[in-house]
């Protein structure tokens, strides 16, 4: 699974979004938590680099 990193907080799926049959790869929740991953790993590096003195 190739991801962007978003540049907003990416957007929980609707429960209706889900099929539930658990055989969908990548399920759209597993595509919401690897890119609610990537985001807040952006965000982290974001803030250390920040708080980095120049």
């Amino acid at each position: 699974m190739r991801l962007r990193i978003p540049t907003e907080e990416p957007v929980a799926p609707e429960s209706s979004d889900c099929c539930g049959s658990g055989s969908c790869c990548p399920c759209v929740w597993d595509y919401y938590r690897a890119q609610q991953k990537a985001w807040l790993g952006q965000k982290e590096q974001e803030q250390k680099q920040e708080q980095e003195p120049e």
